[in-house]
């Protein structure tokens, strides 16, 4: 695509992808900003350089995922960290915001945080490396996943504390969190898509034989135009709880209502599911961030000034 090598003239406004799976929802995001008049600079977040160069852009969109340490993109974490740190330091608008960032890598701080606002959330029993969990103290069945993480990788329902034990025996050492699980009433998983904090896409997950749900395990998807009101006003509180303004929550409508299992300031989606599902999720997205940037000006002098390191 003509937006992923985009460098912009010099002197040009430009606003900045921050990337580091190379994904395909990535490249179409970075093509319908284009279309819509955002002049667009793609900087892998694994490029020591890129840090630097986003930050003589005018804007920033995040797209750096939870899930970058499974790739061998811990680097990526720790550059993204930092930026979103000096671009609000800098006035550099960034898209979501830092705050929402940090809560994408630390599911226990967003849990607990969308507790504390009054919303349903599974129980966190501990949160440690392996080494440090002590499955006896656990109440089961449980699940048991990366702090910073995603994509279900690392991740399975224990039952018990054999189980638990056998997991955290094998699990790599990092920071793993133990949660209640939620049985879904109704036997599927909903993810909301949240556009500018809004409810913009619900979809049903099915659940695997393992207990959990997501593609590679075999879930089927569906939109859920019948969602009930009550587990979108969930998301869309969670999102103003996180700051999230692109992104998406996990909702198991439980026997407590539903409850936010997981919250992502990133959100990710397939050509082949964008078909399926009957929504443009990348061209919604675009939608906003083109309606952020024409609003701030950032073609005027005056804002390069301000922004520029």
């Amino acid at each position: 695509m003509g937006a992923r090598t985009a460098q912009g003239r010099r002197g040009e406004p430009m606003l900045g992808l921050l990337y580091e799976s190379d994904e395909w929802s990535d490249h179409k995001l970075a093509a319908e900003l284009e279309a819509l008049g955002v002049p667009v600079r793609l900087l892998d977040m694994e490029d020591a350089a890129s840090e630097q160069a986003a930050l003589g852009c005018e804007m920033l969109v995040g797209r750096v995922f939870a899930s970058a340490q499974f790739r061998g993109h811990a680097a990526s974490l720790e550059r993204m960290a930092r930026l979103a740190r000096t671009a609000e330091q800098r006035g550099i608008v960034l898209v979501n915001p830092g705050r929402a960032h940090f809560f994408e890598v630390d599911k226990r701080r967003a849990t607990e945080t969308l507790a504390a606002a009054g919303l349903v959330t599974p129980a966190v029993y501990a949160c440690a490396p392996p080494a440090g969990i002590d499955a006896a103290a656990l109440a089961y069945p449980c699940v048991l996943k990366p702090n910073c993480g995603g994509r279900t990788t690392c991740t399975a329902i224990a039952r018990s504390a054999d189980e638990a034990r056998a997991f955290l025996a094998e699990a790599p050492a990092i920071e793993l969190i133990a949660e209640e699980y939620v049985e879904p009433a109704r036997g599927f998983l909903t993810r909301i898509e949240v556009v500018d904090g809004a409810c913009a896409l619900a979809v049903k997950r099915s659940v695997a034989d393992n207990g959990l749900s997501a593609y590679r395990f075999g879930s089927t998807y569906a939109a859920y135009p019948d969602v009930p009101r009550t587990v979108t006003d969930a998301a869309e509180r969670g999102a103003t709880v996180l700051s999230i303004e692109l992104g998406s929550f996990d909702v198991i409508e439980g026997a407590r209502g539903p409850c936010l299992i997981d919250a992502n300031s990133v959100s990710n989606v397939s050509e082949d599911c964008t078909e399926l599902l009957g929504m443009d999720l990348m061209r919604a997205h675009a939608e906003a961030v083109a309606r952020r940037w024409h609003a701030l000006g950032a073609t005027a002098p005056h804002l390069r000034e301000r922004t520029r390191p």
